[in-house]
């Protein structure tokens, strides 16, 4: 059965051919090859990554994709503060977005990782990932 949005998404031509394929007792299998095909294609991710300073590090994985034509990445993060009164900051630019995660452990020298940032998907064909470390007197 065809409801009156999956005309619009998936285009006349396809949906001729699935009214015929239903109408001949076939199924209706090419709404979702073509909203698969157009949406996008399979992701290819980096090894992990790790950027160390005195006081704190950032371990992170870079992956992009293309969808709808767009070039797009993300970044998958955790950030590590080493030092008391170190608060280590990761900074990500991916094209015109950008965010600051931050971990601060103010019980001492232990190592302590935050928890997994993930960035979401993002246009622009590469990530910038910085670390830097502010301290507290």
């Amino acid at each position: 059965m065809l409801i009156g949005n999956t005309f619009q998404r998936v285009g006349l031509g396809t949906a001729a051919l699935i009214l015929a394929g239903t109408a001949f007792g076939g199924t209706a299998h090419a709404a979702d090859s073509v909203s698969r095909s157009a949406a996008a294609k399979a992701a290819t991710c980096e090894g992990r990554r790790l950027i160390t300073m005195p006081g704190g590090e950032v371990e992170y994985k870079e992956c992009h994709r293309t969808y709808k034509g767009k070039r797009q990445s993300s970044v998958t993060l955790r950030v590590a503060d080493h030092e008391y009164n170190a608060s280590p900051k990761a900074r990500v630019v991916i094209g015109k977005w950008e965010a600051t995660y931050s971990h601060y452990n103010p019980g001492g020298p232990d190592t302590q990782w935050s928890e997994k940032y993930e960035t979401g998907w993002h246009n622009g064909s590469d990530a910038k990932v910085t670390l830097s470390i502010v301290r507290y007197p």
